[in-house]
């Protein structure tokens, strides 16, 4: 065991580094979060990591429980994503079970706690109910989006029953499960080999609790069945269902909904430590700036721990090929739509910028509006700049403008004339500068250049976001119109997939959808580690007003999960 003193929040909180073994004999690593002395705390509180999260995406939770007297202990899973031993590839739900069970054994060896309770989230939640089922000490569980038929959620996502295909014999080897290596065959064999993967199971381990089991469950989750939890609730001796209003799996998507959730959350806490009903109001709301130094150092050591692996030219140059999968999904014809809308009518001779251009997809709307507008007849052609980063993705936005301008009906061959465009590769983390990081020249354009410029959902991979809006700013012509979007925090692109899914697409449609899946789960990661920011509608507008634009309108488009801002010079 090895405890070292991490931090101190203005709010008193304290989070103590603590590292101890797990039941196979690796390394884990946690915080415990506290007020004062933790010998004298009302309770005590363990929580578990979602798939593919860490023991960080728990910090503000977790503060908000220390701001109310509890200790949290807060662990990262052995062999998964964070800063606990082994590799990810080897990640079994068998071996998450086992390391719950460790994090209470070393609450009650180090701190003699012989009782806390337990809080989990998503997949998470089916090892945290045969963890609860098996050890007496956990004294109440709450299941935050539970996923409790592990079989059904799977096949959600894959679009394919992986267990009864595993069963017959199927076999993948290593495969990309939302955005990680693992060992599928083993995944899968550890799963079936422990019954932890049926609706049966789960209501046969809530049939062996004897604790209070609480499920907070969003009603609008796209990977759990809410009829599965009404279903698995009646097995528990004392569960309860509290429905999300709002809410989608992420429930941190919504904020209004996750307030409500994390107040629901922390007052069961409270009842069960103190014995007592808690109400909302007696609640102490721990500010913001209680968590931001901590959060900081976490990253830290998340990045140390998790390096990236690639470069974003690699990453990008895959990670668009993704994106073929929007085409045909409708709340992305109405985003671009929308877009294009803000845009404004095109003028002859008006140049448009497309910062961050990607696979052309903004471009193929410009250039399908101006050839197919025929009340459109300018006397000089609207030029079409893209830039992106990526030698790949401008070959393919070039080749679907090409595309588009030949499929341009003969009858409008004066529109044909309409449109011209030109194509730079650019970092535009660099744009504007006189040299790259590399002490290479860098494209620079002239003040007052652009008519319209497009950014779209770009700002959020750039190591210097507000340096590009200011650019952008200097090269806009006064009136021109800018506008820049944005997928919003803790977006969830869940119900986006299941909707596409119920279409009936192409097997190749569907792996499509699978691969932008398993690209969102690294970017998850690099956003975690703080390479990336999703910013929300008011931190972009913060931004905007800060380069000097005008009164920025903000709209909220892709399925609610992109902020979409037009702002003027």
């Amino acid at each position: 065991m090895n405890i070292t003193n991490a931090s101190a929040s203005a709010a008193e909180i304290q989070s103590e580094l603590v590292i101890f073994p797990s039941r196979n004999g690796l390394k884990i690593v946690a915080y415990m979060d506290f007020i004062g002395d933790p010998g004298q705390a009302a309770g005590y509180v363990v929580m578990t990591p979602k798939y593919g999260e860490t023991k960080k995406n728990n910090l503000q939770l977790a503060y908000y429980l220390a701001a109310n007297g509890l200790v949290v202990l807060r662990f990262d899973h052995t062999n998964h994503v964070g800063e606990s031993e082994g590799e990810m590839r080897h990640y079994t739900l068998p071996g998450a079970v086992m390391d719950i069970l460790a994090a209470f054994d070393y609450l009650e060896r180090q701190c003699g706690v012989k009782r806390a309770g337990l809080v989990a989230s998503s997949l998470s939640c089916r090892m945290a109910i045969r963890a609860t089922s098996l050890d007496v000490r956990i004294s109440h569980l709450i299941c935050l989006v539970g996923v409790v038929n592990v079989q059904s959620t799977l096949t959600t996502v894959y679009q394919e029953d992986v267990v009864s295909n595993y069963l017959d014999g199927k076999r993948w080897g290593i495969n990309d499960v939302l955005g990680f290596e693992i060992d599928f065959e083993k995944f899968l064999g550890a799963l079936v080999e422990s019954n932890l993967h049926s609706l049966k199971s789960t209501c046969d381990d809530l049939a062996a609790v004897r604790v209070p089991v609480s499920f907070l469950s969003a009603q609008n989750d796209a990977w759990v069945n809410i009829d599965d939890v009404r279903h698995a609730v009646e097995f528990a001796k004392a569960g309860r269902l509290h429905p999300i209003k709002d809410s989608m799996h992420e429930v941190r998507e919504n904020p209004e909904a996750a307030e409500r959730t994390f107040r629901h959350l922390v007052a069961q806490c409270m009842e069960h430590a103190r014995g007592e009903e808690v109400g909302f109001d007696q609640l102490v709301i721990p500010p913001k700036r209680s968590f931001i130094q901590q959060n900081k150092i976490e990253r830290e050591r998340l990045r140390r721990a998790n390096p990236v692996q690639q470069n974003e030219v690699d990453f990008w140059s895959q990670y668009l090929s993704k994106y073929e999968f929007f085409e045909s999904v409708d709340v992305y014809q109405y985003y671009i739509n929308l877009v294009g809308d803000l845009f404004g009518e095109f003028r002859s001779g008006e140049l448009v910028l497309d910062a961050g251009c990607g696979n052309g997809l903004f471009g193929v709307w410009a250039i399908r509006h101006l050839l197919e507008n025929t009340s459109l007849r300018l006397d000089m052609p609207v030029i079409y700049t893209g830039l992106d980063l990526t030698h790949d993705g401008l070959l393919d936005a070039m080749g679907k403008h090409s595309l588009a301008i030949r499929r341009g009906a003969p009858s409008k061959g004066e529109a044909k004339n309409n449109v011209s465009s030109l194509y730079g590769r650019v970092d535009l983390d660099h744009l504007g500068r006189s040299t790259g990081d590399d002490g290479d020249p860098v494209l620079r354009f002239a003040d007052n250049t652009f008519d319209k410029i497009c950014c779209s959902l770009l700002i959020s991979y750039l190591k210097r976001p507000a340096d590009l809006v200011r650019h952008l700013y200097r090269v806009l012509r006064p009136g021109g119109t800018l506008v820049i979007s944005s997928m919003k925090p803790f977006c969830d692109l869940s119900e986006i997939y299941r909707r596409y899914a119920e279409r009936n697409p192409t097997d190749k449609e569907i792996e499509s959808a699978r691969d932008l899946l398993r690209a969102a789960g690294k970017i998850k990661v690099k956003e975690e580690q703080g390479v990336y920011t999703f910013f929300s509608a008011e931190e972009l507008q913060e931004m905007l007003l800060e380069a000097g634009f005008k009164a920025p309108q903000i709209f909220s488009s892709f399925g609610n999960q992109a902020n979409v801002l037009r702002a003027v010079k």
